[in-house]
């Protein structure tokens, strides 16, 4: 069974507040779900934030920090539970941190590793990159994956331009949310290995980004049986 992806939710707020909360979702039995966030800080850089909704624990792969000279954050969130249940998933960033805008991207993805816990065994690798405070792409590096045909690469980036993200040739967008407020979250996926995942856009400002291999699940064993007849 290849790699599927479903979206579950996506959106953006730009009230200034402290947390934030998606609209509501329902997420499916042993599935990994994915939530890259990305967010603006009014002071400072904005720290990892904490998740809570939907049955699952929502453990953090990656968090970065933008190098422009606003502070920008760019994190992506794991889950996955037998049982998770339909309801929002809350954003917070803590007592005294004022966030002048979020974006959020959830997606879900069967036919991955179930192993592990909240989706570790479907996660085989990450990398985090700070793409400085100009520039009008951003490029990650995985190292070779486990399997080069059935695993997938994940994508996610923000960046400083109010204006749509274009990820590279042969990924599958899977979202795109423009704040208006100087912060724009982009998302893309692809099946099979790519050691050097990118997405891009026109202005150039601030932007930084964090890649994944999702791990598939190991193919169900099969064999053949024969059997002879004999009459006589």
């Amino acid at each position: 069974m290849a790699i599927s992806r479903t979206l579950l939710e996506g959106g953006f707020d730009t009230v200034d507040a402290q947390s934030f909360t998606t609209g509501s979702f329902t997420p499916g039995s042993n599935r990994l779900v994915l939530i890259t966030i990305t967010a603006r800080d009014v002071a400072g850089d904005p720290p990892i934030p904490t998740l809570t909704g939907n049955g699952l624990t929502w453990v953090n792969i990656q968090h970065q920090i933008s190098a422009g000279p606003t502070g920008r954050s760019i994190d992506v969130f794991r889950a996955m539970g037998a049982s998770p249940s339909t309801g929002t998933l809350v954003i917070d960033y803590g007592v005294g941190q004022t966030l002048r805008n979020c974006a959020w991207q959830i997606d879900e993805f069967d036919g991955v590793d179930t192993s592990g816990t909240n989706g570790s065994g479907a996660v085989v690798q990450s990398d985090k990159g700070n793409g400085g405070s100009a520039g009008t792409s951003i490029t990650l590096t995985l190292v070779a994956f486990g399997d080069a045909t059935n695993n997938a690469s994940y994508i996610g980036v923000f960046h400083g331009s109010n204006e749509g993200t274009t990820p590279e040739t042969g990924y599958t967008e899977l979202g795109d949310h423009q704040t208006g407020e100087n912060n724009t979250l982009g998302a893309a996926f692809k099946l099979g290995e790519d050691l050097s995942p990118s997405e891009s856009w026109a202005t150039s400002d601030s932007r930084a980004g964090i890649a994944l291999e999702i791990k598939a699940a190991a193919a169900a064993a099969g064999f053949t049986h024969s059997q002879a007849v004999i009459v006589g």
